[in-house]
C-alpha cells in the first residue's frame, strides 16, 4: 500500500501542476488512509490515541499513516498554500 502511494504521489503529482489533479489524487489518498485506519479498529478503540503503547508495527501501521493522512489533509485546506 505505502508503494503505490508514494509511486503515485511522485509520479502522478510530478506529472502535473494543476491544483485539481493535486486534490483529487490526495482526497483518494486521504479516503484511503481513513479506510486504513477503520481496518484496524478490531485491536481496540485505545489503539487510535495510545501511542506510548505501540510497538514497531503499530508506529508502522498507524503512525505513517497519522503524518501522511495529515498532509493530505493540510493541502487540501491550503495550508502554506498561499492564496489558491
Amino acid at each position: 500500500m505505502y508503494l503505490v502511494f508514494a509511486l503515485n504521489e511522485a509520479l502522478v503529482l510530478r506529472a502535473t501542476a494543476d491544483p485539481r489533479v493535486w486534490s483529487v489524487l490526495l482526497l483518494c489518498l486521504l479516503i484511503a488512509d481513513f479506510g486504513h485506519l477503520y481496518s484496524v479498529r478490531d485491536v481496540g478503540l485505545d489503539v487510535y490515541w495510545r501511542f506510548w503503547h505501540w510497538n514497531s508495527m503499530y508506529w508502522g501501521n498507524l503512525g505513517f499513516v497519522y503524518v501522511g493522512a495529515t498532509m493530505r489533509m493540510c493541502f487540501l485546506a491550503g495550508v502554506g498554500m498561499g492564496h489558491r
